[in-house]
């Protein structure tokens, strides 16, 4: 995250935090200011209600009670006004003038408490209590006026304040914009403008290789076939040789058109298989595949090698997906295939495919007994041509696999192998499932040809 963006950020933080502080300590002010005035009115309120209950004492030989319950109370609210203590949530009195005010009424308190002390020992003078209450309103009232001023000089000084600080945060908000979120918005422009050159690059890039690879796909299209044509009057002419001149050939000769009938013959295999190899995935549509049908029709096209080595196929539920079939059955077959090829002499294959369903594609697993593969060879066992045996001991031209891998690609796939030497292979493919669902499984199926 841009700099500049987070002090912005740390800057409005700071800012918001002072304010609600100083208005919460304010509001707290004012309400303790509210208080204050609020019991300095009931000091008025009392001493009007004392006045007239040492009246009706007097006149009605009332019980005392209920004065001693008001003189008490409004002493103890003289008391409170006068107080330094914040307990009573009331801001202390600091005025000088008005504490000295509040002080100037503790004789009209006292003489009032004389006055209570004296019921039922001497008569009332109501005249002189009547005199003491009324020079006590008028000094109470100048009080809470004096405190009801400095209550709104407060709120003057809140309002201020709080005009000042709205002023300079929008003063703080303008400069954030100048210099920090238009800059930080410039700069966004600028890399979304850049990503946007790249993404047309890159966009021009895979157009160029995907037409590149397209030529090269053609180039090895036309390579192969039109050059199946030489390698077919090479292969003709090599025959002629054999069949009409090989008795003019002494030894040496005829081991070198032999040897010129095996390499005419691999390099008509090669070629054939690039040319399969290269119109993989060509201009065909899915459809819906019957692995286990397909497994049914390989088993009797591989009927002869079956056989000749007494093989054991099976294989578990198998799903039915969507796919280019001649490109399932070509994996399949290369696979059952390389099991059937790569085994020891005189060893009974045993082939088992499985296929375990997964939350976006299916893992199917091709096993085997065979001769296995060592670990440095894993990987490259799936590149075009490339052959971990000589061709002397196992047939073919080492493109089976890659096919494979072009064909599990294209299925949107992977394929890879887990093997030790000596121990068998199995092969794990998958199938992306896209639009793929499970229509339906077939049975436990086992084949077991022998001659």
């Amino acid at each position: 995250m841009n700099t500049r963006y987070i002090f912005g950020i740390i800057i409005t933080v700071v800012l918001l935090s002072v304010n609600q502080a100083f208005i919460q300590y304010w509001l707290a002010q004012k309400k303790h200011d509210a208080n204050t005035i609020n019991i300095a009115g009931k000091q008025r309120m009392l001493s009007q209600r004392i006045n007239a209950e040492f009246y009706r004492l007097e006149k009605e030989s009332a019980s005392p009670h209920l004065l001693k319950k008001l003189v008490a109370e409004w002493k103890t609210s003289h008391f409170k006004l006068q107080s330094k203590d914040k307990s009573n949530k009331l801001v202390p009195i600091t005025n000088s003038e008005i504490r000295l005010a509040l002080k100037e009424l503790n004789p009209n308190i006292e003489f009032i408490e004389s006055q209570l002390n004296n019921i039922g020992k001497a008569s009332l003078n109501l005249s002189l209590i009547n005199q003491n209450q009324n020079s006590f309103l008028p000094k109470m009232d100048k009080i809470v006026k004096s405190l009801e001023k400095i209550s709104d000089k407060k709120l003057q000084f809140i309002i201020k304040t709080e005009f000042f600080l709205f002023f300079m945060s929008l003063i703080i908000l303008i400069l954030e914009v100048v210099f920090i979120y238009i800059p930080i918005e410039k700069s966004l422009n600028l890399a979304n403008a850049e990503i946007s050159k790249k993404n047309e690059d890159l966009k021009q890039a895979l157009t160029s290789i995907g037409k590149k690879n397209r030529e090269l796909e053609q180039i090895t299209y036309i390579t192969s076939h039109d050059l199946q044509e030489p390698v077919r009057t090479i292969n003709s002419l090599v025959n002629i040789f054999k069949i009409k001149y090989a008795r003019d050939f002494d030894e040496e000769g005829i081991k070198m058109l032999r040897y010129l009938d095996t390499a005419t013959v691999r390099m008509r295999d090669l070629i054939k298989d690039l040319l399969d190899y290269s119109i993989i995935g060509k201009k065909r549509e899915k459809t819906k595949i019957d692995c286990a049908e397909i497994l049914e029709i390989i088993s009797k096209d591989l009927a002869l090698k079956i056989n000749e080595t007494k093989a054991k196929i099976t294989w578990g539920r198998l799903p039915k997906i969507l796919g280019i079939e001649a490109e399932i059955r070509l994996l399949f077959q290369n696979l059952i295939s390389n099991a059937l090829k790569f085994q020891m002499k005189g060893h009974q294959p045993k082939i088992d495919i499985a296929a375990i369903e997964k939350k976006d594609f299916w893992l199917f697993t091709v096993s085997d007994n065979g001769i296995g593969i060592e670990s440095k060879n894993v990987e490259k066992i799936f590149s075009i041509f490339h052959r971990i045996h000589s061709k002397d001991k196992f047939e073919g031209t080492g493109i089976g696999l890659a096919h494979c891998a072009k064909v599990v690609d294209i299925h949107g796939g992977a394929i890879w192998v887990e093997s030790e030497l000596g121990k068998g292979c199995t092969f794990f493919f998958t199938i992306k499932k896209d639009q793929n669902k499970i229509v339906g499984y077939e049975q436990q199926t086992e084949l077991y040809i022998t001659s």
